[in-house]
């Protein structure tokens, strides 16, 4: 009786636990390993093109040679689609991108990547962008080195953004390979932060910051909107992978899960005792 009594306990513990990790299952996700579902101006390449061996699997993605690449992680404000109201929920985004300092590029090519954010109309709020370029001057974090530098701001380059901005506190990349450019959404004290961060092949930050604060009111911010390479002076050349939109679960959520697993526990002790 009494190893009923366990497996059912058991059972609770997965079912509790299962609910929980379907909260935070992505969204979307590809990895192009069959199709550029959900991309435009992509082109899907097999793992060695050009000399980059994809991220994970056996197939990545290139940008087309017409066009910024750009994905709306599976339909804007969640799925729900464009100018549907939408409140919003914490989510995060990231996209593997792969960076070849020995590109032989020349001085100050440039690139821009947003993760943009809908208001709680559904529509177009705000971009919150990745400002990077390849550098070989003698100016800026690594200067007299090869390396990539990049910054984050609301705005593209160029003309409004540049990556070497001393007031947005750049960073250099000297070593090759893939990078994840990740957006966390959250509410901070009633407004919209976003932390964002690149991450190396083994997911440690090499650059990170946070923007938002006052100019957005939580109650008037919605869901996801688009990614996109909003300049791409890399051209054919620049080489992405996994794609993913999650969606964070409410702190309801949280409270409710966990509520769920302290009750599990108090039955699983009462029953022993």
């Amino acid at each position: 009786m009494s190893n009923n009594k366990g497996l059912r306990t058991l059972g609770a513990l997965i079912a509790v636990t299962a609910a929980f990790a379907a909260q935070a299952a992505p969204l979307y996700f590809n990895g192009f390993e069959t199709n550029t579902a959900g991309w435009d101006n992509t082109n899907r390449v097999s793992s060695g093109t050009g000399g980059v061996a994809s991220a994970t699997g056996s197939f990545h993605a290139n940008a087309a040679t017409t066009g910024n690449s750009f994905t709306r992680f599976g339909g804007y404000n969640f799925g729900a689609g464009n100018a549907v109201p939408t409140a919003f929920q914490g989510y995060q985004t990231s996209v593997d991108v792969y960076l070849n300092v020995g590109g032989s590029w020349a001085n100050d090519t440039r690139l821009d990547f947003s993760s943009a954010i809908n208001n709680a109309s559904g529509v177009h709020l705000r971009d919150f962008i990745f400002n990077g370029g390849f550098y070989n001057d003698a100016t800026g974090p690594g200067a007299n080195t090869s390396r990539f530098v990049f910054s984050a701001s609301n705005n593209a380059q160029r003309g409004s953004a540049f990556a070497k901005n001393p007031a947005r506190s750049p960073i250099a990349i000297s070593n090759t390979g893939w990078y994840t450019f990740q957006h966390t959404f959250y509410e901070a004290s009633g407004f919209l932060a976003v932390d964002m961060k690149v991450l190396n092949a083994t997911a440690i930050p090499v650059g990170s910051w946070t923007l938002g604060g006052a100019a957005d009111p939580i109650a008037g911010v919605g869901g996801n909107r688009y990614g996109w390479f909003n300049f791409n002076e890399f051209g054919t050349q620049l080489a992405f992978d996994n794609a993913i939109l999650t969606v964070v679960p409410e702190p309801g959520t949280y409270a409710m899960l966990l509520a769920g697993l302290v009750a599990v526990g108090f039955m699983a002790k009462r029953r022993s005792a």
